[in-house]
Protein backbone atom coordinates (compact mmCIF):
# COMPACT_ATOMS: atom_id res chain seq x y z
CA UNK A 1 0.00 0.00 0.00
CA UNK A 2 1.33 3.45 -1.02
CA UNK A 3 0.50 6.91 0.17
CA UNK A 4 -1.27 8.94 -2.58
CA UNK A 5 -1.38 12.74 -2.94
CA UNK A 6 -3.55 15.08 -5.00
CA UNK A 7 -1.78 17.77 -7.02
CA UNK A 8 -2.80 20.50 -9.47
CA UNK A 9 -0.52 20.53 -12.50
CA UNK A 10 -1.21 22.95 -15.34
CA UNK A 11 -4.79 23.40 -14.13
CA UNK A 12 -5.47 19.64 -14.12
CA UNK A 13 -5.88 17.60 -10.92
CA UNK A 14 -3.90 14.35 -10.63
CA UNK A 15 -3.66 11.57 -8.04
CA UNK A 16 0.01 10.71 -7.66
CA UNK A 17 2.06 8.29 -5.56
CA UNK A 18 4.20 9.91 -2.87
CA UNK A 19 7.52 8.79 -4.36
CA UNK A 20 6.40 9.99 -7.82
CA UNK A 21 5.39 13.32 -6.27
CA UNK A 22 8.78 13.79 -4.65
CA UNK A 23 10.61 13.12 -7.91
CA UNK A 24 8.32 15.39 -9.92
CA UNK A 25 8.51 18.17 -7.35
CA UNK A 26 12.33 17.99 -7.33
CA UNK A 27 12.34 18.11 -11.17
CA UNK A 28 10.14 21.21 -11.20
CA UNK A 29 12.27 22.94 -8.52
CA UNK A 30 15.40 22.27 -10.60
CA UNK A 31 13.59 23.66 -13.62
CA UNK A 32 12.71 26.85 -11.73
CA UNK A 33 16.35 27.31 -10.73
CA UNK A 34 17.42 26.77 -14.33
CA UNK A 35 15.01 29.49 -15.51
CA UNK A 36 15.55 31.88 -12.58
CA UNK A 37 17.78 34.28 -14.51
CA UNK A 38 15.32 34.73 -17.40
CA UNK A 39 12.77 37.55 -17.48
CA UNK A 40 10.19 35.31 -19.14
CA UNK A 41 10.76 32.44 -16.68
CA UNK A 42 7.15 32.24 -15.49
CA UNK A 43 5.69 31.98 -19.02
CA UNK A 44 8.22 29.28 -20.00
CA UNK A 45 7.63 27.37 -16.77
CA UNK A 46 3.84 27.45 -17.27
CA UNK A 47 4.18 26.08 -20.80
CA UNK A 48 6.50 23.27 -19.65
CA UNK A 49 4.16 22.43 -16.78
CA UNK A 50 1.23 22.31 -19.22
CA UNK A 51 3.14 19.95 -21.50
CA UNK A 52 3.98 17.68 -18.55
CA UNK A 53 0.29 17.54 -17.59
CA UNK A 54 -0.59 16.57 -21.19
CA UNK A 55 1.90 13.68 -21.11
CA UNK A 56 0.65 12.49 -17.73
CA UNK A 57 -2.94 12.58 -18.94
CA UNK A 58 -1.99 10.17 -21.70
CA UNK A 59 -0.86 7.69 -19.02
CA UNK A 60 -4.28 7.52 -17.37
CA UNK A 61 -7.23 5.37 -18.36
CA UNK A 62 -10.25 3.68 -16.79
CA UNK A 63 -8.13 1.01 -15.12
CA UNK A 64 -5.35 3.38 -14.06
CA UNK A 65 -6.15 6.59 -12.14
CA UNK A 66 -2.89 7.22 -10.24
CA UNK A 67 0.42 8.58 -11.54
CA UNK A 68 3.32 6.28 -10.63
CA UNK A 69 7.06 6.75 -10.26
CA UNK A 70 7.63 5.11 -13.66
CA UNK A 71 5.30 7.63 -15.29
CA UNK A 72 7.24 10.58 -13.85
CA UNK A 73 10.57 9.04 -14.89
CA UNK A 74 9.28 8.68 -18.44
CA UNK A 75 8.14 12.33 -18.44
CA UNK A 76 11.60 13.44 -17.34
CA UNK A 77 13.15 11.27 -20.04
CA UNK A 78 10.93 12.87 -22.68
CA UNK A 79 11.33 16.47 -21.50
CA UNK A 80 15.00 16.23 -20.61
CA UNK A 81 16.89 17.33 -17.50
CA UNK A 82 17.44 21.09 -17.00
CA UNK A 83 21.09 20.39 -16.24
CA UNK A 84 21.65 19.16 -19.79
CA UNK A 85 21.31 22.72 -21.13
CA UNK A 86 23.37 25.84 -20.61
CA UNK A 87 22.14 28.84 -18.65
CA UNK A 88 20.81 30.43 -21.80
CA UNK A 89 18.62 27.48 -22.76
CA UNK A 90 20.82 26.64 -25.74
CA UNK A 91 21.39 23.49 -27.69
CA UNK A 92 21.97 20.01 -26.30
CA UNK A 93 25.64 19.05 -26.33
CA UNK A 94 24.63 15.58 -27.44
CA UNK A 95 21.32 13.97 -28.26
CA UNK A 96 20.90 10.68 -26.48
CA UNK A 97 18.28 8.11 -27.33
CA UNK A 98 14.88 8.98 -25.96
CA UNK A 99 15.86 12.31 -24.38
CA UNK A 100 15.03 14.53 -27.31
CA UNK A 101 11.34 14.78 -26.54
CA UNK A 102 8.35 13.81 -28.61
CA UNK A 103 8.68 14.57 -32.33
CA UNK A 104 5.28 14.41 -34.04
CA UNK A 105 3.31 16.48 -36.49
CA UNK A 106 -0.28 17.60 -36.25
CA UNK A 107 -2.42 20.01 -38.18
CA UNK A 108 -3.19 23.24 -36.33
CA UNK A 109 -4.42 26.64 -37.43
CA UNK A 110 -1.60 29.15 -36.97
CA UNK A 111 -2.92 32.25 -35.14
CA UNK A 112 0.38 34.13 -35.43
CA UNK A 113 0.38 34.28 -39.25
CA UNK A 114 -3.34 34.23 -39.91
CA UNK A 115 -5.19 36.46 -42.36
CA UNK A 116 -8.67 35.03 -41.72
CA UNK A 117 -8.55 31.93 -39.53
CA UNK A 118 -4.96 30.69 -39.89
CA UNK A 119 -5.85 27.67 -42.07
CA UNK A 120 -3.38 28.45 -44.88
CA UNK A 121 -0.58 29.46 -42.49
CA UNK A 122 -1.16 26.26 -40.48
CA UNK A 123 -0.90 24.09 -43.60
CA UNK A 124 2.22 26.02 -44.65
CA UNK A 125 3.81 25.48 -41.22
CA UNK A 126 3.04 21.75 -41.37
CA UNK A 127 4.64 21.32 -44.81
CA UNK A 128 7.34 24.02 -44.27
CA UNK A 129 6.02 26.20 -47.11
CA UNK A 130 5.54 29.91 -47.62
CA UNK A 131 1.93 30.75 -46.60
CA UNK A 132 1.59 32.96 -49.71
CA UNK A 133 1.65 29.95 -52.04
CA UNK A 134 -0.94 28.05 -50.00
CA UNK A 135 -3.24 31.09 -50.03
CA UNK A 136 -2.69 31.40 -53.77
CA UNK A 137 -3.78 27.78 -54.30
CA UNK A 138 -6.98 28.41 -52.34
CA UNK A 139 -7.71 31.55 -54.38
CA UNK A 140 -7.17 29.73 -57.69
CA UNK A 141 -9.45 26.88 -56.53
CA UNK A 142 -12.30 29.39 -56.18
CA UNK A 143 -12.46 29.63 -59.98
CA UNK A 144 -12.83 25.85 -60.37
CA UNK A 145 -16.29 25.30 -58.98
CA UNK A 146 -15.70 27.32 -55.80
CA UNK A 147 -14.70 24.23 -53.81
CA UNK A 148 -11.81 26.17 -52.23
CA UNK A 149 -14.22 28.23 -50.11
CA UNK A 150 -16.04 25.11 -48.88
CA UNK A 151 -12.74 23.36 -48.17
CA UNK A 152 -11.46 26.38 -46.21
CA UNK A 153 -14.63 26.48 -44.08
CA UNK A 154 -14.34 22.74 -43.35
CA UNK A 155 -10.70 23.13 -42.30
CA UNK A 156 -11.66 26.13 -40.17
CA UNK A 157 -14.21 24.01 -38.29
CA UNK A 158 -12.22 20.76 -38.07
CA UNK A 159 -8.63 21.92 -37.47
CA UNK A 160 -7.96 23.27 -33.94
CA UNK A 161 -6.02 26.47 -33.31
CA UNK A 162 -2.47 26.25 -31.96
CA UNK A 163 -2.97 28.01 -28.61
CA UNK A 164 -0.03 26.80 -26.57
CA UNK A 165 3.67 26.66 -27.27
CA UNK A 166 3.46 22.85 -27.37
CA UNK A 167 0.76 23.08 -30.04
CA UNK A 168 2.93 25.37 -32.16
CA UNK A 169 5.94 23.07 -31.83
CA UNK A 170 3.82 20.07 -32.78
CA UNK A 171 2.40 22.02 -35.75
CA UNK A 172 5.92 22.52 -37.11
CA UNK A 173 7.02 18.97 -36.25
CA UNK A 174 9.60 20.08 -33.68
CA UNK A 175 10.48 18.14 -30.53
CA UNK A 176 8.40 19.12 -27.52
CA UNK A 177 11.04 19.40 -24.79
CA UNK A 178 12.43 22.06 -22.48
CA UNK A 179 14.83 23.47 -25.07
CA UNK A 180 12.30 23.99 -27.81
CA UNK A 181 9.59 25.29 -25.47
CA UNK A 182 12.05 27.79 -24.00
CA UNK A 183 13.30 28.77 -27.47
CA UNK A 184 9.78 29.20 -28.87
CA UNK A 185 8.66 31.26 -25.89
CA UNK A 186 11.70 33.51 -26.20
CA UNK A 187 11.02 34.09 -29.89
CA UNK A 188 7.41 35.00 -29.18
CA UNK A 189 8.37 37.37 -26.38
CA UNK A 190 11.12 38.95 -28.50
CA UNK A 191 8.61 39.50 -31.30
CA UNK A 192 6.13 40.99 -28.83
CA UNK A 193 8.82 43.30 -27.39
CA UNK A 194 9.71 44.38 -30.92
CA UNK A 195 6.11 45.27 -31.70
CA UNK A 196 5.71 47.13 -28.42
CA UNK A 197 8.99 48.97 -29.04
CA UNK A 198 7.88 49.96 -32.53
CA UNK A 199 4.56 51.21 -31.21
CA UNK A 200 6.31 53.10 -28.40
CA UNK A 201 8.75 54.74 -30.81
CA UNK A 202 5.91 55.67 -33.13
CA UNK A 203 3.90 57.14 -30.25
CA UNK A 204 6.91 59.04 -28.94
CA UNK A 205 7.62 60.48 -32.37
CA UNK A 206 4.00 61.55 -32.67
CA UNK A 207 4.11 63.20 -29.25
CA UNK A 208 7.36 64.99 -30.09
CA UNK A 209 5.92 66.26 -33.33
CA UNK A 210 2.78 67.42 -31.55
CA UNK A 211 4.86 69.20 -28.94
CA UNK A 212 7.19 70.78 -31.46
CA UNK A 213 4.41 72.36 -33.48
CA UNK A 214 0.69 72.57 -33.48
CA UNK A 215 -1.02 71.69 -36.72
CA UNK A 216 -3.60 73.98 -38.14
CA UNK A 217 -7.18 72.96 -38.86
CA UNK A 218 -6.58 72.88 -42.62
CA UNK A 219 -3.44 70.77 -42.22
CA UNK A 220 -5.46 68.19 -40.28
CA UNK A 221 -8.09 68.14 -43.03
CA UNK A 222 -5.36 67.74 -45.64
CA UNK A 223 -3.83 64.79 -43.78
CA UNK A 224 -7.25 63.19 -43.42
CA UNK A 225 -7.93 63.52 -47.13
CA UNK A 226 -4.46 62.13 -47.89
CA UNK A 227 -5.13 59.14 -45.64
CA UNK A 228 -8.45 58.46 -47.38
CA UNK A 229 -6.83 58.75 -50.81
CA UNK A 230 -4.00 56.45 -49.71
CA UNK A 231 -6.55 53.87 -48.54
CA UNK A 232 -8.48 53.99 -51.81
CA UNK A 233 -5.21 53.80 -53.76
CA UNK A 234 -4.29 50.59 -51.93
CA UNK A 235 -7.76 49.18 -52.59
CA UNK A 236 -7.44 50.12 -56.27
CA UNK A 237 -4.08 48.34 -56.48
CA UNK A 238 -5.57 45.18 -54.96
CA UNK A 239 -8.59 45.27 -57.29
CA UNK A 240 -6.30 45.82 -60.27
CA UNK A 241 -4.18 42.88 -59.12
CA UNK A 242 -7.26 40.64 -58.86
CA UNK A 243 -8.35 41.66 -62.38
CA UNK A 244 -4.85 40.92 -63.74
CA UNK A 245 -4.87 37.55 -61.98
CA UNK A 246 -8.26 36.64 -63.47
CA UNK A 247 -7.30 37.76 -66.97
CA UNK A 248 -3.87 36.10 -66.81
CA UNK A 249 -5.24 32.82 -65.50
CA UNK A 250 -8.14 32.86 -67.97
CA UNK A 251 -5.88 33.54 -70.93
CA UNK A 252 -3.40 30.89 -69.78
CA UNK A 253 -6.07 28.20 -69.48
CA UNK A 254 -7.58 29.21 -72.85
CA UNK A 255 -4.16 29.11 -74.55
CA UNK A 256 -3.37 25.68 -73.10
CA UNK A 257 -6.79 24.33 -74.13
CA UNK A 258 -6.47 25.74 -77.65
CA UNK A 259 -2.84 24.72 -78.18
CA UNK A 260 -3.32 21.11 -77.10
CA UNK A 261 -6.87 20.76 -78.44
CA UNK A 262 -8.42 19.95 -75.04
CA UNK A 263 -11.72 21.52 -76.11
CA UNK A 264 -11.85 19.43 -79.30
CA UNK A 265 -13.55 21.02 -82.29
CA UNK A 266 -15.58 24.16 -81.60
CA UNK A 267 -19.09 24.73 -82.93
CA UNK A 268 -19.60 27.64 -85.30
CA UNK A 269 -22.69 28.83 -87.18
CA UNK A 270 -24.80 26.46 -89.26
CA UNK A 271 -23.57 23.39 -87.36
CA UNK A 272 -20.07 23.83 -88.77
CA UNK A 273 -17.14 22.87 -86.54
CA UNK A 274 -13.88 24.78 -86.24
CA UNK A 275 -10.88 22.44 -86.34
CA UNK A 276 -8.75 22.23 -83.21
CA UNK A 277 -5.29 23.78 -83.43
CA UNK A 278 -3.36 20.45 -83.49
CA UNK A 279 -5.53 19.12 -86.31
CA UNK A 280 -5.34 22.39 -88.27
CA UNK A 281 -1.55 22.55 -87.84
CA UNK A 282 -1.16 18.94 -88.96
CA UNK A 283 -3.19 19.49 -92.13
CA UNK A 284 -1.52 22.81 -92.99
CA UNK A 285 2.10 22.34 -91.93
CA UNK A 286 2.53 18.82 -90.55
CA UNK A 287 4.30 17.64 -93.69
CA UNK A 288 7.13 20.14 -93.14
CA UNK A 289 7.09 21.26 -89.49
CA UNK A 290 6.44 19.01 -86.45
CA UNK A 291 3.21 20.07 -84.74
CA UNK A 292 4.93 19.83 -81.32
CA UNK A 293 7.28 22.66 -82.34
CA UNK A 294 4.33 24.88 -83.21
CA UNK A 295 2.65 24.09 -79.88
CA UNK A 296 5.78 25.03 -77.93
CA UNK A 297 6.08 28.31 -79.85
CA UNK A 298 2.39 29.09 -79.18
CA UNK A 299 2.91 28.51 -75.45
CA UNK A 300 6.01 30.71 -75.37
CA UNK A 301 4.67 33.62 -77.42
CA UNK A 302 1.16 33.72 -75.92
CA UNK A 303 1.57 31.86 -72.64
CA UNK A 304 4.43 33.89 -71.15
CA UNK A 305 2.60 37.26 -71.33
CA UNK A 306 -0.46 35.61 -69.74
CA UNK A 307 1.68 34.09 -66.98
CA UNK A 308 3.35 37.44 -66.26
CA UNK A 309 -0.07 39.11 -66.04
CA UNK A 310 -1.06 36.52 -63.44
CA UNK A 311 2.28 36.80 -61.60
CA UNK A 312 2.20 40.61 -61.36
CA UNK A 313 -1.44 40.55 -60.31
CA UNK A 314 -0.54 38.10 -57.54
CA UNK A 315 2.26 40.39 -56.36
CA UNK A 316 -0.12 43.35 -56.26
CA UNK A 317 -2.61 41.40 -54.13
CA UNK A 318 -0.25 39.61 -51.74
CA UNK A 319 2.62 42.14 -51.85
CA UNK A 320 5.44 39.61 -51.77
CA UNK A 321 8.95 40.30 -53.09
CA UNK A 322 9.55 39.67 -56.76
CA UNK A 323 11.31 36.48 -57.77
CA UNK A 324 14.80 37.52 -58.76
CA UNK A 325 15.51 37.47 -62.51
CA UNK A 326 12.08 35.92 -63.30
CA UNK A 327 10.97 38.82 -65.48
CA UNK A 328 14.28 38.99 -67.37
CA UNK A 329 14.33 35.21 -67.88
CA UNK A 330 10.76 35.12 -69.16
CA UNK A 331 11.44 38.06 -71.50
CA UNK A 332 14.50 36.33 -72.97
CA UNK A 333 12.53 33.11 -73.54
CA UNK A 334 9.70 35.12 -75.11
CA UNK A 335 12.15 36.85 -77.49
CA UNK A 336 13.51 33.44 -78.52
CA UNK A 337 9.93 32.32 -79.15
CA UNK A 338 9.29 35.40 -81.31
CA UNK A 339 12.42 34.63 -83.34
CA UNK A 340 11.25 31.06 -83.99
CA UNK A 341 7.73 32.33 -84.78
CA UNK A 342 9.15 34.69 -87.42
CA UNK A 343 11.27 31.85 -88.82
CA UNK A 344 8.34 29.44 -89.10
CA UNK A 345 6.12 32.20 -90.51
CA UNK A 346 8.64 32.83 -93.29
CA UNK A 347 8.88 29.09 -93.89
CA UNK A 348 5.10 28.86 -94.13
CA UNK A 349 4.98 31.83 -96.51
CA UNK A 350 7.45 30.08 -98.82
CA UNK A 351 5.31 26.93 -98.80
CA UNK A 352 2.36 28.94 -100.17
CA UNK A 353 4.27 31.49 -102.23
CA UNK A 354 3.28 30.53 -105.81
CA UNK A 355 -0.33 29.94 -106.93
CA UNK A 356 -1.30 27.96 -110.04
CA UNK A 357 -4.74 27.78 -111.64
CA UNK A 358 -6.32 25.33 -114.04
CA UNK A 359 -9.67 26.11 -115.68
CA UNK A 360 -11.72 23.56 -117.63
CA UNK A 361 -15.00 24.08 -119.44
CA UNK A 362 -17.69 21.47 -118.73
CA UNK A 363 -19.76 20.45 -121.74
CA UNK A 364 -23.49 20.33 -120.98
CA UNK A 365 -25.74 18.02 -123.00
CA UNK A 366 -28.65 20.51 -123.01
CA UNK A 367 -27.24 23.99 -122.47
CA UNK A 368 -30.41 25.59 -123.94
CA UNK A 369 -32.82 24.03 -121.40
CA UNK A 370 -34.96 26.25 -119.21
CA UNK A 371 -33.80 24.61 -115.96
CA UNK A 372 -30.41 23.22 -114.90
CA UNK A 373 -30.61 20.52 -112.22
CA UNK A 374 -27.76 20.26 -109.70
CA UNK A 375 -27.45 16.73 -108.29
CA UNK A 376 -24.80 14.81 -106.36
CA UNK A 377 -22.90 11.95 -108.01
CA UNK A 378 -24.23 8.94 -106.11
CA UNK A 379 -21.36 6.71 -107.33
CA UNK A 380 -18.70 9.11 -105.98
CA UNK A 381 -16.50 7.55 -103.19
CA UNK A 382 -17.03 10.67 -101.11
CA UNK A 383 -20.77 9.96 -100.71
CA UNK A 384 -20.01 7.72 -97.71
CA UNK A 385 -18.76 10.84 -95.89
CA UNK A 386 -21.80 12.96 -96.81
CA UNK A 387 -23.17 12.86 -93.27
CA UNK A 388 -19.79 13.31 -91.56
CA UNK A 389 -19.10 16.40 -89.45
CA UNK A 390 -18.18 19.43 -91.54
CA UNK A 391 -15.33 21.71 -90.51
CA UNK A 392 -14.51 25.27 -91.44
CA UNK A 393 -11.02 25.61 -92.87
CA UNK A 394 -8.91 28.41 -94.34
CA UNK A 395 -10.98 31.20 -95.98
CA UNK A 396 -14.18 29.63 -94.55
CA UNK A 397 -13.74 26.57 -96.75
CA UNK A 398 -15.88 23.53 -95.83
CA UNK A 399 -14.10 20.22 -95.29
CA UNK A 400 -14.57 16.73 -93.88
CA UNK A 401 -12.00 14.28 -92.49
CA UNK A 402 -12.14 10.73 -93.84
CA UNK A 403 -11.67 7.58 -91.78
CA UNK A 404 -8.08 7.46 -93.06
CA UNK A 405 -7.44 11.06 -92.01
CA UNK A 406 -7.61 12.47 -95.56
CA UNK A 407 -8.88 15.98 -96.19
CA UNK A 408 -12.11 16.11 -98.23
CA UNK A 409 -12.87 19.60 -99.61
CA UNK A 410 -16.41 20.75 -100.40
CA UNK A 411 -16.37 22.49 -103.82
CA UNK A 412 -17.40 26.11 -103.97
CA UNK A 413 -20.26 26.94 -106.34
CA UNK A 414 -20.71 30.40 -107.85
CA UNK A 415 -23.57 31.65 -110.04
CA UNK A 416 -22.97 34.28 -112.70
CA UNK A 417 -25.12 35.83 -115.39
CA UNK A 418 -24.59 34.20 -118.77
CA UNK A 419 -23.63 36.42 -121.68
CA UNK A 420 -25.99 34.50 -124.01
CA UNK A 421 -29.06 32.26 -123.73
CA UNK A 422 -27.10 29.11 -122.87
CA UNK A 423 -26.03 27.53 -119.61
CA UNK A 424 -22.27 27.03 -119.22
CA UNK A 425 -20.09 25.61 -116.47
CA UNK A 426 -16.39 26.18 -115.68
CA UNK A 427 -14.34 24.11 -113.27
CA UNK A 428 -11.47 26.07 -111.74
CA UNK A 429 -8.78 24.28 -109.71
CA UNK A 430 -6.34 26.23 -107.51
CA UNK A 431 -3.20 25.13 -105.65
CA UNK A 432 -0.05 26.68 -104.17
CA UNK A 433 3.58 25.68 -103.65
CA UNK A 434 7.15 26.89 -103.17
CA UNK A 435 7.61 26.96 -106.93
CA UNK A 436 5.47 26.69 -110.05
CA UNK A 437 6.49 23.07 -110.52
CA UNK A 438 5.46 22.18 -106.98
CA UNK A 439 2.18 24.13 -107.30
CA UNK A 440 1.40 22.27 -110.55
CA UNK A 441 2.11 18.94 -108.82
CA UNK A 442 -0.34 19.85 -106.07
CA UNK A 443 -2.82 20.90 -108.75
CA UNK A 444 -2.46 17.57 -110.51
CA UNK A 445 -3.01 15.71 -107.24
CA UNK A 446 -6.57 17.02 -106.79
CA UNK A 447 -9.06 14.21 -107.43
CA UNK A 448 -12.47 15.55 -108.38
CA UNK A 449 -15.13 14.48 -110.86
CA UNK A 450 -18.40 15.87 -112.19
CA UNK A 451 -20.51 14.65 -115.10
CA UNK A 452 -23.53 15.80 -117.09
CA UNK A 453 -26.71 13.94 -117.95
CA UNK A 454 -29.39 15.70 -120.01
CA UNK A 455 -30.06 19.01 -118.26
CA UNK A 456 -28.54 17.76 -115.01
CA UNK A 457 -25.07 18.55 -113.67
CA UNK A 458 -23.84 15.67 -111.47
CA UNK A 459 -21.46 17.18 -108.93
CA UNK A 460 -19.00 15.25 -106.79
CA UNK A 461 -19.54 16.07 -103.09
CA UNK A 462 -15.84 16.40 -102.28
CA UNK A 463 -12.48 17.04 -103.86
CA UNK A 464 -9.90 14.63 -102.41
CA UNK A 465 -6.19 15.15 -101.82
CA UNK A 466 -3.52 12.44 -101.83
CA UNK A 467 -3.26 10.86 -98.40
CA UNK A 468 0.38 11.85 -97.91
CA UNK A 469 -0.17 15.49 -98.92
CA UNK A 470 -0.79 18.48 -96.68
CA UNK A 471 -3.18 21.17 -97.82
CA UNK A 472 -1.44 23.67 -100.07
CA UNK A 473 -4.30 25.92 -101.06
CA UNK A 474 -6.07 23.24 -103.09
CA UNK A 475 -9.54 24.55 -103.96
CA UNK A 476 -12.27 23.55 -106.44
CA UNK A 477 -14.54 26.33 -107.75
CA UNK A 478 -17.52 25.65 -109.98
CA UNK A 479 -18.73 28.70 -111.90
CA UNK A 480 -22.24 28.21 -113.30
CA UNK A 481 -23.41 30.82 -115.79
CA UNK A 482 -27.18 31.15 -115.94
CA UNK A 483 -29.09 33.13 -118.61
CA UNK A 484 -31.53 35.75 -117.30
CA UNK A 485 -34.99 34.29 -116.77
CA UNK A 486 -33.81 30.68 -116.51
CA UNK A 487 -33.76 28.40 -113.47
CA UNK A 488 -31.46 26.25 -111.39
CA UNK A 489 -32.94 23.55 -109.15
CA UNK A 490 -30.71 22.18 -106.35
CA UNK A 491 -31.02 18.66 -104.93
CA UNK A 492 -31.99 18.63 -101.24
CA UNK A 493 -28.99 16.46 -100.26
CA UNK A 494 -26.75 19.47 -100.81
CA UNK A 495 -27.87 20.45 -97.30
CA UNK A 496 -25.71 17.61 -95.95
CA UNK A 497 -22.61 19.20 -97.45
CA UNK A 498 -23.35 22.52 -95.70
CA UNK A 499 -21.78 24.49 -98.56
CA UNK A 500 -20.83 28.08 -97.88
CA UNK A 501 -23.47 29.72 -100.08
CA UNK A 502 -26.61 31.49 -98.99
CA UNK A 503 -28.99 29.61 -101.31
CA UNK A 504 -28.88 26.58 -99.02
CA UNK A 505 -29.03 28.46 -95.71
CA UNK A 506 -32.78 28.71 -95.14
CA UNK A 507 -34.36 26.33 -97.65
CA UNK A 508 -35.76 23.10 -96.29
CA UNK A 509 -36.92 21.51 -99.54
CA UNK A 510 -35.18 21.52 -102.90
CA UNK A 511 -34.71 25.21 -103.67
CA UNK A 512 -35.33 26.59 -107.16
CA UNK A 513 -33.40 29.70 -108.17
CA UNK A 514 -34.02 32.13 -111.02
CA UNK A 515 -31.47 34.44 -112.59
CA UNK A 516 -32.63 38.06 -112.61
CA UNK A 517 -30.91 41.30 -113.45
CA UNK A 518 -30.16 41.55 -109.71
CA UNK A 519 -28.67 38.06 -109.46
CA UNK A 520 -30.04 34.69 -108.33
CA UNK A 521 -33.30 34.75 -106.40
CA UNK A 522 -35.23 31.89 -104.85
CA UNK A 523 -38.65 31.23 -106.38
CA UNK A 524 -41.39 28.62 -106.19
CA UNK A 525 -40.40 25.31 -107.85
CA UNK A 526 -40.96 25.23 -111.59
CA UNK A 527 -43.25 22.65 -113.18
CA UNK A 528 -41.60 19.26 -113.06
CA UNK A 529 -42.69 18.66 -116.67
CA UNK A 530 -39.64 20.58 -117.84
CA UNK A 531 -37.54 18.16 -119.87
CA UNK A 532 -34.49 16.78 -118.10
Amino acid sequence: MKKTLTVNLGGIVFHIDEDAYLLLNQYLENLKKHLSNLEERQEIFNDIELRISEILQEKLNESKQVITLEDVQEVIKVMGQPGQFDAEGGQQPEESDGSGGKRSKRFFRDPDEKVIAGVCSGIAAYFHLDPVWVRLIFIISIFFGGFGVLLYLIFWIVIPEARTTSDKLEMRGEKINITNIEKSMREELDELRGRIGTMANSSAATIRQAGARSTSFFEDIGKGILSVLTFFWKVLIILTGIILMLFGLGFLIAILAFTFGWTGELMADNDILILSFPMMARLLLGCNIPVAYLQVIMLIVLGIPSFMLFYNGTRMVFRFDRIKYLGLTMFNIWVVGIVFLVFFSLTTYKLYKIEEEKQMEVTLEKPAADTLYLNLRTEDPGMKYLNYEKYTFVNDMRTAISDEGELYIVPRIWFEESSDSLFSVSQVLLARGKSRVEAQLHLAGIRYQLTTMGSSLMIGPYARLPKSDCWRGQTVNLIIRVPIGKYVRIENRFHELKPNWRYMMNSVNEPTLRMTEYGMEEVLPVNDTVTK
